[in-house]
């Protein structure tokens, strides 16, 4: 319940910040995939997505308790967005969307230490 909490803020809070921070006339024209960095960024989907999968499957075999499951959706979902600001930083610089994924970074890391904290 806690996850999908968190997804529900995080998709929230991605929105409005790309309504406040991000340069709309320069982000309309550069994307991730129009950049150099386009098969890293894909790369690095590819890998989330197939992570997601594995902790699903985990999750539904019961191997292991439901705050352990929790815990690796959140560490993999903070490895994710890091790598997200990296990429948007290096390839993006000028568009401003890495600060909004910053933002959600510190916003997860600071769920992922209440989290931690109270279980």
């Amino acid at each position: 319940m806690f996850i999908i909490f968190v997804g529900a803020v995080l998709g929230v809070m991605q929105t409005l910040l790309n309504f406040i921070i991000v340069d709309k006339e320069e982000s309309k024209f550069k994307k991730m995939y129009d950049t150099a960095g386009a098969s890293y960024y894909f790369r690095g989907s590819v890998i989330f997505f197939i992570v997601i999968i594995g902790i699903a499957i985990i999750s539904f075999l019961d191997i292991i308790t439901a705050a352990a499951i929790q815990r690796m959706f959140l560490v993999s979902l903070i490895i994710a967005l890091a790598l997200r600001a990296y990429m948007e930083w290096k390839y993006l610089r000028n568009t401003n969307q890495h600060k909004a994924t910053l933002i959600l970074l510190g916003t997860l890391l600071l769920f992922s230490v209440f989290f931690f904290l109270l279980k």
